[in-house]
């Protein structure tokens, strides 16, 4: 005889009423009455927020932003960068290692080692330039651009009487 029973022979077996789940840690989030988020959409509402928010031109709040990595931190860390370099080199070469992870690795013993593509760039000054020159060259540009031109032309000042301003420094 088998100690197994057919289905329809099985005992029901009534468990009652199941416990309550056990209550999260943490803050409880508060249920925000209809009327509060209706203020809160409220035009009124955004313009007491503008009033009281920081604006533009206010001082930085002291001790926010980033902050300086202490000197003795950056000193530390400059003597182990060939132990980073080392690990890293080794983590990309490893076969037990995730793909992922050696792909990351092998990318940063790239970007380390291997040598950006310079860029050459080459700035021609000359200072040889009058101003009845320069008039020209913006006159001739805006001929070729089909547009209204002006025509701008130097004129020779040396027969002006220069009169000194009084209270100024001669």
């Amino acid at each position: 005889m088998s100690d197994e029973t057919p289905d329809d022979e099985k005992p029901n077996i009534d468990l009652g009423p199941l416990p309550d789940l056990p209550r999260k840690k943490g803050r409880r989030k508060r249920v925000v009455p209809e009327h509060e988020r209706m203020k809160k959409g409220s035009p009124e509402w955004d313009e007491h927020m503008r009033r009281i928010g920081r604006k533009k031109g206010d001082p930085k709040v002291p001790g926010s932003g980033r902050k300086a990595t202490p000197k003795e931190t950056k000193e530390w860390l400059s003597g182990k960068s060939l132990d980073v370099a080392k690990l890293l080199y080794d983590i990309a070469f490893d076969d037990t290692v995730a793909a992922k992870d050696r792909i990351k690795a092998a990318m940063w013993v790239a970007e380390m080692s291997i040598a950006k593509a310079p860029t050459q760039s080459e700035v021609k000054v000359s200072h040889s330039h009058t101003i009845a020159d320069m008039l020209a060259e913006i006159n001739s540009m805006r001929l070729t651009d089909n547009s209204k031109t002006i025509d701008l032309t130097a004129k020779s000042v040396e027969d002006a009487v220069f009169v000194p301003v009084p209270g100024e420094d001669k």
